[in-house]
């Protein structure tokens, strides 16, 4: 099942619907976090054709989001980039950082290059969507934009990042139930990819990740309660980002006017613009 958060027409008011080959079939649930609890499951007759409709992020206003970092090639990277090797701790257990719920983008929205950063960066991620029971109810694709000169400041502090990294996160297009997946093992077993302004800039491989997608529910629910709708992320994909692959041509990071597109099988593809 592929579900997605959207608008119709002049209403302002954000629908749920599922996405059944050309048509967006409007389902009961007053919001997506009411589908995650299992409510609202149900058509109510009104169907769309997706260009007729405003695709926003499948989970608008998130209880929470948690980034994690779970690809080991490139946390190795960032550690190197740091001038350290990987701690050993990094493998006793899945780590994340708390991400804004706030600065949550959906497909098609501007991004704005804050305005304290030269060296925007994209991260390819894929990010699970909790239901009840903590399972996960549906993975999308996710984006979290980070300002690596701002990131590099706040990380000598010790706390890890904040302002560097939680003025946006893109989600989408769709939520995409695990059945409707290559899910194996814990583990996504498939290929996403990034395109700059329309060429492709990077790939990986989301089935390397080293902690499956149990492990880190798990973790996240320990000693604390998960809610619908609470968004994971699993962390960049191995070569998911400039810093691990260099910066674009010209010697430049993303600046206002590029466009930026995730893309995986099944998981559709999330663009975003770059603004200024």
């Amino acid at each position: 099942m592929r579900l997605v958060s959207y608008r119709a027409g002049s209403d302002a008011r954000a629908r749920v619907g599922e996405l059944r080959g050309e048509r967006v079939i409007e389902l009961a649930a007053g919001s997506m976090l009411d589908w995650l609890a299992g409510t609202g499951r149900e058509p109510v007759g009104t169907e769309h054709a997706p260009s007729d409709v405003e695709l926003l992020a499948p989970v608008p206003e998130p209880p929470s989001v948690r980034d994690f970092y779970a690809f080991e090639g490139h946390a190795v990277t960032g550690a190197r980039l740091r001038g350290r090797e990987l701690a050993e701790e990094w493998y006793a257990a899945p780590a994340f950082y708390f991400s804004n719920p706030a600065s949550i983008r959906g497909p098609g929205a501007p991004v704005a290059r804050p305005a304290a950063s030269g060296l925007l960066d994209f991260e390819l991620e894929i990010a699970a969507v909790m239901g009840t029971g903590d399972e996960i109810a549906g993975f999308t694709l996710m984006n979290d934009w980070s300002a690596r000169d701002v990131q590099a400041g706040e990380m000598a502090v010790g706390l890890g990042p904040h302002k560097g990294k939680d003025f946006a996160t893109s989600l989408g297009p769709w939520l995409v139930t695990p059945d409707e997946l290559p899910y194996e093992d814990g583990r996504l077993h498939l290929e996403a990819t990034v395109t700059v302004n329309g060429a492709e800039i990077a790939r990986g491989d989301a089935s390397l990740q080293h902690f499956g997608w149990p492990e880190l529910v798990a973790h996240a629910a320990r000693d604390t309660r998960l809610r619908p709708g609470d968004v994971l992320g699993s962390g960049t994909l191995t070569g998911g980002c400039l810093i691990e692959l260099g910066p674009l041509e010209g010697d430049r990071f993303l600046e206002p006017g590029d466009v930026v597109a995730l893309n995986a099988p099944g998981l559709g593809t999330l663009e975003n613009a770059v603004t200024s």
